[in-house]
């Protein structure tokens, strides 16, 4: 964390820890960044690790909405988490190809998102999970935001040259 600081002097490290859910832990945060003179908001799970700089990679595109995938283990076979958003929620495909700046239209795990605080300005609730009427779940936290980041009329966009490891590399 101290690397992140020393590369960036406007740089706060925000640690969540909450017994609540995981998009209630992601609101939160999110609000306490918004208290903050901060303008971008990285939000790294605790089980994930980037490469190398790639904060300041991701800082160094100038978008408001870009990420580093990472992987996941999906029924035994590991992928990387970004998906091509297709018409309706709760329904995706594997992006191609993994290479470069890939976006506009793409869904991104939250595991490695650099959000600029305009995107939390103008979609809220910042972090929620859809269900449909049997009470199943459509959308996770992170795909739910990047579907109302879409439909205000912005854009995603991931960096599949900064793929972190994700030590759990389990879907749960």
């Amino acid at each position: 964390m101290q690397t992140y600081e020393q590369l960036r002097p406007n740089v706060e490290i925000q640690t969540v820890v909450t017994p609540k859910p995981l998009q209630h832990a992601r609101s939160e945060q999110v609000a306490q960044f918004l208290e903050s003179q901060c303008t971008h908001l990285y939000i790294l799970d605790g089980e994930c690790v980037p490469k190398d700089r790639t904060v300041q990679r991701l800082l160094d595109h100038d978008l408001p909405f870009v990420a580093a995938p990472h992987r996941a283990n999906l029924n035994g076979r590991i992928v990387t988490m970004v998906m091509d958003r297709m018409i309706g929620q709760g329904n995706y495909r594997f992006h191609r190809p993994l290479t470069g700046l890939q976006g506009p239209d793409v869904l991104v795990g939250c595991a490695g998102m650099l959000i600029h605080r305009s995107v939390f300005e103008k979609v809220g609730p910042w972090f929620r999970c859809t269900y449909d009427e049997r009470g199943m779940l459509i959308d996770t936290e992170d795909f739910d935001l990047c579907h109302r980041w879409h439909g205000v009329g912005g854009e995603v966009w991931v960096d599949c040259a900064l793929v972190q490891k994700h030590v759990v590399e389990r879907v749960i």
